[in-house]
């Protein structure tokens, strides 16, 4: 995701920041890397070299005319956009028929994954929707699994940092609840679990 990150930076000219948590920075495993397209190909009128032969390329944020400040305004906008629509991520796991989908990232991912294996043992539905974008966030594969699930739990290592982003998604059309672990506790597995039995029985204690 790091060369990504670069590859995206480079493209949008838009910094890309990556997130961790402490757990992540401090774990040793393999790595397979990708071959990631360095993106030599995007056009750089903008770049400072030179201006012999063409006007001087000047680049400015500050605008005092209304209209040309409104223009700006209106082409980042459109980048935003275009961003919204290419570059949203997330990985599904036992997805295929899920009524009850966690979504999580991060570390969080991974130990709900485990819950999810959990929850499919007992003979409920569970999956995982894990966004790897978070802006932009990856509303257009939440969107698509509405119709076959009946509600979602975000679960986080916070406060509810993603839960209104998942509840936007949603559009009120499901039950969002959230889980939360904060001060550098990590949920468990089993605790994951619990709240899937909770949502499976009528959703009580998933509030």
């Amino acid at each position: 995701m790091t060369m990504e990150a670069f590859v995206l930076a480079d493209y949008y000219r838009n910094p890309v920041m990556i997130l961790a948590d402490g757990i992540i920075g401090q774990m040793m495993e393999p790595v397979s890397f990708k071959d990631i397209k360095p993106g030599d190909d995007v056009d750089k009128p903008w770049a400072t070299t030179g201006a012999k032969g063409r006007e001087p390329n000047i680049i400015n944020s500050l605008f005092l005319d209304p209209e040309e400040l409104e223009e700006l305004n209106l082409r980042l906008a459109g980048k935003y956009e275009g961003m919204k629509e290419r570059e949203q991520r997330a990985e599904l796991y036992r997805m295929e028929d899920a009524e009850f989908v966690l979504v999580a990232y991060g570390t969080t991912a991974r130990i709900a994954m485990t819950a999810v294996d959990m929850a499919r043992e007992k003979g409920l539905k569970a999956g995982l929707l894990r966004p790897i974008s978070l802006f932009p966030f990856p509303e257009k594969v939440i969107r698509s699994t509405i119709r076959q699930t009946s509600a979602y739990l975000a679960v986080e290592m916070s406060m509810g940092q993603m839960v209104e982003d998942l509840k936007l998604a949603v559009n009120g059309e499901r039950p969002v609840y959230f889980y939360g672990r904060t001060g550098g506790v990590v949920p468990t597995a089993e605790e994951i679990f619990e709240r899937i039995k909770s949502m499976a029985g009528g959703y009580e204690g998933c509030a």
